[in-house]
């Protein structure tokens, strides 16, 4: 504490009262709630500081005393506590900008430094009285809290032009905000029609479901089963649900297909029969409604009515959103075609390139050349659009991924966590957004808070299968295995797409679990494909099978490759794997295999 104050003790212990009250409602917000790393990390400085012991605020003592590391760590080789104080100084500036827009003191991180500062919220004018500085803060060390105002007092002529001002401001606003209400209240929904139509995102309707025959399901059932597959069909993202029965007239569908913001619409329609066992079946049939065509079709029988009519509702959802509105379902696949053909330039021409390069389609490839300036611009654009961020975050991370950057400077990962955040700030229910920074989370080395927001994903379009094979590969690096494995599996039984990453991802759970049955089986598509990641996991099932030669073959050319060698490979370790029990286990197999027998043979050429 300082000393030296007027009031002694008493002026340190009413200061010190203060900042733990700051703490404990910061700590008790929704950011801080939801994420324990940064809530120890901020108790940790906070208490430090009061405690007279900010000389041993560094980046080792937060590591092991806050973040649960192991005396071992090394800041050098894990950048942790950066990318955590970069996440704290975020989610303390949004705390201050929405709870916190009242509290009378400011907890404060500057760069490059982790001692916090304790701020007086409103500073007081200095005719009025001079700014009182708290244990931490900047300012003068003998400066004192203000005295309570006199009741009674007479405010000074400054402070009575100061106070009409305010007030006239504050009847402006008013009347400004009296006058916007209506169209405040229709905002979200006409922003968000404005978003879709600005950036091209292809419509779907779904038209009511017609009923034939006398045993047919009622009138209401069918609406419901409609309403079910639209509610289902608007948890996708990256495409414009209509609502059942407001299919556009001709005359507009002309114009979305054809104008100057031309855009894919497809409708899809369905036919419900009565069987003489009571079920039913249902028809249904997807069009292209731009050139009259059936691009899909599907007949769903043995459908039961009565008791038995909840779950055909979930059959005849899960069977139709698995066959149109999955990634590579028609929709996607259609609609990014045709954008890539009629409008590359458009912002959804721009995701579909981003999604060519994420999945490296060899035939759209040159498409895909300028993504990251595409989507720069798109984001630049439509600040509000939240999957251009995701989709731009996500790039990002495949670009330091491919280039084996897994040494990542502060500034780059906090760019990408930058765009994931601000992606799920703008759309806390897409579900992409929200695996994507889950992917980043675990990235980034926060497994605990990557584990979170990835079940959050999956609670948010639970019918979204390759949204399921992202988090499973978030539950493996964060060292929930088995769990992971399971999952990944059934996602890629339901229809998800099968990407390298994953393979990378099942090698490391056959190695983690010593599994030689799975390990044989993953060494042919883990040879195959030449990702830094696949030849990682390459090497530790070779292990797990005990093939040592093919494994110090495997490793010495992933070190070769590697742009940081050896060290760059035990950095893609720790990103991948940020469970330090399992990252262990993977290292000493890699050291015994002859991981730092490689960094020094000959420092061998990179590339």
């Amino acid at each position: 504490m300082n000393p030296g104050f007027p009031d002694g003790v008493t002026a340190d212990l009413e200061r010190e009262r203060q900042v733990r009250a700051a703490l404990e409602r910061v700590l008790a917000s929704a950011d801080f709630s939801a994420s324990p790393r940064l809530a120890a990390f901020l108790r940790f400085v906070v208490e430090a500081t009061l405690d007279g012991r900010a000389e041993a605020i560094k980046g080792y003592t937060i590591a092991v005393e806050a973040l649960g590391r192991p005396t071992s760590f090394d800041p050098q080789a894990d950048p942790i506590v950066r990318v955590e104080a970069t996440r704290l100084r975020r989610a303390l500036e949004r705390y201050y900008a929405t709870q916190g827009t009242e509290d009378p003191v400011v907890i404060d991180i500057p760069k490059g430094g982790y001692v916090p500062r304790f701020l007086p919220r409103a500073e007081a004018e200095p005719e009025d009285r001079p700014a009182a500085d708290l244990p931490g803060s900047a300012g003068p060390a003998d400066a004192v809290p203000a005295p309570a105002p006199r009741t009674g007092s007479v405010p000074s002529r400054a402070a009575l032009w100061r106070l009409g001002v305010a007030a006239s401001f504050i009847l402006l606003a008013a009347g400004a905000a009296l006058f916007a209400l209506p169209s405040e209240r229709q905002a979200p929904a006409q922003r968000s029609a404005m978003l879709a139509d600005a950036v091209r995102l292809p419509i779907v309707e779904v038209r009511p479901i017609e009923a034939a025959g006398s045993a047919a399901p009622a009138e209401g059932d069918l609406r419901a089963i409609e309403e079910r597959m639209r509610d289902a069909f608007a948890r996708f993202d990256f495409v414009e649900v209509k609502a059942a029965g407001a299919s556009a007239p001709e005359g507009a569908i002309a114009e979305a297909c054809n104008g100057p913001r031309s855009r894919s619409v497809f409708s899809l329609a369905a036919l419900a029969e009565g069987r003489a066992d009571g079920t039913f079946s249902l028809v249904a049939r997807l069009t292209d409604r731009c050139d009259g065509s059936i691009v899909w079709s599907a007949a769903l029988d043995g459908l039961a009515q009565g008791a038995g009519l909840a779950e055909s509702e979930r059959r005849v959802v899960h069977d139709i959103a698995a066959g149109i509105m999955e990634t590579y379902g028609v929709i996607p696949v259609r609609a990014r075609t045709q954008a890539l053909a009629r409008a590359p330039a458009s912002g959804y021409g721009c995701i579909a390139g981003a999604v060519s390069l994420l999945r490296q389609d060899a035939q759209q490839a040159q498409r895909a050349v300028n993504v990251s300036g595409c989507l720069a611009d798109l984001t630049k654009g439509n600040p509000d659009f939240a999957l251009g961020h995701a989709v731009r975050a996500m790039t990002m991370l495949y670009t330091m991924m491919r280039e084996g950057a897994y040494s990542a400077s502060d500034e780059a990962l906090e760019g990408v966590l930058d765009e994931a955040e601000r992606a799920v700030d703008l759309a806390p229910a897409s579900a992409y957004a929200t695996r994507t920074l889950a992917l980043v989370q675990l990235f980034a080395g926060e497994p605990a808070e990557a584990v979170t927001t990835a079940q959050k994903a999956l609670e948010l379009n639970p019918l979204d299968f390759d949204v399921a094979a992202a988090v499973a590969t978030v539950y493996i690096g964060a060292g929930r295995i088995d769990e992971g494995e399971a999952l990944l599996q059934r996602a890629r039984r339901e229809g998800a797409v099968r990407s390298p990453l994953q393979d990378a991802f099942l090698g490391f759970a056959a190695f983690m679990r010593d599994d030689v049955f799975a390990a044989q089986s993953l060494v042919p598509q883990l040879a195959l494909h030449p990702g830094f990641e696949n030849k990682l996991a390459l090497s530790l099932v070779l292990h797990a099978l005990g093939r040592g030669s093919e494994e110090r073959e495997a490793l010495a050319s992933l070190v070769r490759r590697m742009p940081e060698g050896a060290d760059g490979v035990r950095q893609m370790v720790h990103r991948l794997l940020p469970s330090q029990v399992h990252a262990q286990k993977a290292l000493d197999a890699l050291e015994t295999a002859g991981l730092s027998r490689e960094a020094v043979a000959g420092k061998p050429p990179r590339g």
